[in-house]
């Protein structure tokens, strides 16, 4: 059974189930690898006690594996994390252009999480330069730290008290910004999923891959390009209409295979 775990860990690494930092975060642990030995000592003793040995060893695995899934901050895996303070920031726009990248965005306080998924990319940077009008946040990632961090994966949380201009260029998306204020953007990607809400003002969205967009039934929504929509929309030329009229999205299809959802 220890040695199925190992072979497992092995091979999740190797993978890109776990990100490299799982290494780290089990020689963080390692006062439960210590007792091996000592376990060790008392299986010599035969009988029932041979298996204390393997059971504490399968236990540091099951610990580290579990508190690096679960992103425990106390751990290497965890002290990627980047967090930033908006202040009394209004508006602002972010910029995420990061080739192997799978972005995750939630609502929350600002900050970005890099998930323990392996990949090829670094550790996140976030870069910012506050304007006149609005505050410009860029995210990077950090290749040259070490090689044990890399992930494939960023958790993004964005300030709901902040009306955001989303600029991502990356190779998935999953965004969900239905209670996130977005003024517009452009999001280019492989594939990916998200979810508008109602924008504070009519705003422009620009859209290039393999793009799932659900957006809310009760809203205008003008498509520019070709694309799949509901079958209550109304269809004209290289464009398509909801019933709803009034101000709302304008989503520019650029290229890609992109669908419309409407809930």
């Amino acid at each position: 059974m220890t040695g199925l775990t190992l072979v497992a860990l092995a091979v999740g690494i190797a993978g890109n189930v776990l990100s490299r930092t799982a290494v780290l975060d089990a020689i963080a642990l390692w006062p439960l690898a210590a007792l091996v030995v000592p376990a060790a000592l008392i299986g010599l003793k035969g009988g029932r006690h041979r298996a204390l040995a393997p059971l504490v060893l399968l236990t540091w695995m099951l610990v580290t594996v579990g508190l690096h899934l679960g992103g425990f901050a106390g751990l290497p895996s965890g002290a990627a994390a980047v967090t930033t303070d908006l202040g009394d920031t209004v508006d602002a726009r972010l910029t995420i252009s990061v080739d192997g990248l799978s972005l995750h965005v939630r609502p929350g306080l600002f900050g970005v999480v890099p998930a323990p998924v392996g990949g090829s990319v670094g550790v996140p940077v976030v870069e910012r330069v506050s304007g006149a009008s609005a505050t410009a946040l860029v995210v990077t990632d950090d290749p040259g730290i070490s090689p044990w961090f890399r992930f494939g994966e960023y958790r993004v949380t964005l300030d709901p008290d902040v009306t955001w201009d989303l600029r991502f260029r990356v190779t998935g998306l999953d965004l969900d910004l239905s209670e996130i204020p977005v003024s517009g953007g452009s999001l280019i990607a492989t594939t990916g999923r998200v979810v508008l809400g109602a924008p504070p003002s009519p705003a422009t969205l620009e859209v290039t891959g393999d793009i799932e967009i659900s957006v809310p039934s009760n809203l205008a929504v003008m498509v520019v390009g070709s694309t799949r929509v509901p079958a209550d929309w109304t269809v004209e030329g290289a464009g398509a209409m909801s019933p709803v009229s009034g101000d709302g999205w304008t989503i520019r299809v650029e290229s890609g295979s992109v669908r419309i959802l409407s809930r």
